[in-house]
């Protein structure tokens, strides 16, 4: 009677099998592709990401202040102002004038409602007048004559007095009438927010 044995066909199929799990140092590692729907999901993840990115920096960008306090387009502070009816107040840096006329106080852009250009106030004849076509507005910026289509454009201003009152810009821009220039404490104008007047009045 003959006895087989399979012992030496294990030892040989473990010898095998710890032959091809050990791993020899510096041999090649192969990863396989990403088959084509993988591809297209990592491309879209990608895409997204960086859409996110880009809206999320525009939402940012938009929501901070362009200007600085104290530069044109950002927020002035004055600390007094001009006697009603006299010369009105220069601000070269913020161009504006900041003017006290008989109906109250307002703060005039710089610039000509004609074409652009740079208008000045003339104490000979106590006005404003453009030098570049004529146009003349009054202390409180009402036109007078000229090409010009409206009267001078305003900013917005809050005025602050010692009893600590504001008295605020209306919408239309209207002067802001019975200030006391020994009551006020400051007055903040608002370069960035610019009121277009509707026409000559």
């Amino acid at each position: 009677m003959t006895v087989t044995t399979n012992k030496p066909a294990q030892a040989g199929a473990v010898a095998k099998a710890s032959k091809t799990d050990v791993k020899v140092p510096g041999e090649a590692i192969q990863v396989p592709l990403p088959n084509r729907r993988e591809f297209l999901f990592y491309c879209w993840g990608a895409s997204l990401a960086l859409f996110a990115a880009a809206s999320g920096g525009a939402i940012i960008w938009f929501m901070l202040p362009r200007f600085k306090e104290g530069e044109f387009g950002g927020i002035f502070r004055e600390s007094s102002i001009p006697d009603r009816g006299t010369s009105p107040l220069n601000n070269a840096t913020g161009k504006y004038w900041l003017s006290h006329a008989e109906d109250g106080l307002v703060a005039l852009y710089k610039v000509c409602t004609h074409l652009g250009c740079l208008y000045a106030w003339v104490e000979n004849s106590f006005r404003f007048e453009c030098p570049c076509h004529g146009s003349k507005y009054e202390l409180n910026g009402l036109w007078i004559e000229g090409p010009a289509p409206r009267s001078l454009d305003r900013f917005s201003m809050t005025v602050k007095l010692t009893s600590g009152a504001e008295l605020v810009t209306n919408a239309t821009g209207d002067p802001i009438p019975g200030i006391d220039p020994s009551q006020v404490a400051e007055v903040v104008v608002d370069t960035g927010s610019r009121i277009k007047r509707a026409g000559r009045v």
